[in-house]
C-alpha cells in the first residue's frame, strides 16, 4: 500500500512537476484514473473494508479488545480516522483544486508507452490490495508458514548446509 502511494507520488510529481502539495494541484482533470488509483491505497491504508489494511486494522483492535486494552484499541481506531483524514486532504488538494500556478497538468508530457510503464504497476498494486483484502486466508496460511520457518530454522539450515552427521 505504503510502496503504491510512493510510486502514485512519483507520477504526480511527472505529471505537476513538483512533490509539494501546496505546489501542485488539478491532478484529476488530467489524471482521471491516477485519482481513482490513489483511493486504494489510501483507503487500505486507513483500514477500509473490503482493502488489505481492513485486516491489519481489525486484527490489532480485536486482539486490543480480546485483552481489554481499550486505550490501544481507541487509538489504533483514531489513528485509523487520523489517516483517511490526512489522505482526503491529500486527495482534495493534488487531485480535486485547480492546480495553485493556474496551469493545466497534462498526462500527455508522458509518452504512451512511459504513461503504461508508470501506470501499470499502480494498477497492479491496487488490484492486488483489493484481492488480499477479499480473499486474505491464502497470505494468512503463507505468513504463518512463513513465520513458523523464522521460528524453525532447522529445515532452511538443512537445505543450505546440507544433512549434518
Amino acid at each position: 500500500v505504503k510502496a503504491n502511494l510512493f510510486l502514485i507520488a512519483g507520477v504526480a510529481q511527472r505529471i505537476a512537476g513538483g512533490t509539494e502539495l501546496s505546489r501542485i494541484g488539478g491532478l484529476y482533470k488530467s489524471a482521471p484514473l491516477l485519482a481513482v488509483l490513489f483511493v486504494v491505497p489510501a483507503f487500505s491504508l486507513a483500514g477500509f473494508p473490503p482493502l488489505s489494511g481492513f485486516w491489519a486494522k481489525f486484527l490489532l483492535v480485536k486482539a486490543a479488545l480480546d485483552v481489554q486494552g481499550w486505550i490501544i484499541a481507541g487509538i489504533a481506531l483514531s489513528v485509523g480516522l487520523l489517516t483517511i483524514y490526512s489522505m482526503t486532504k491529500i486527495w482534495a488538494q493534488a487531485f480535486w483544486e485547480p492546480h495553485p500556478d493556474g496551469i493545466d497538468p497534462k498526462l500527455s508530457v508522458l509518452s504512451d508507452r512511459n504513461r503504461a510503464a508508470m501506470l501499470i504497476p499502480i494498477a497492479g498494486l491496487a488490484v492486488l490490495t483489493v484481492i488480499i483484502g477479499v480473499m486474505p486466508e491464502p497470505f494468512v496460511q503463507f505468513a504463518k508458514a512463513s513465520a513458523a520457518q523464522l521460528l524453525d530454522p532447522t529445515a532452511y539450515i538443512s537445505a543450505v548446509l546440507g544433512e549434518q552427521t
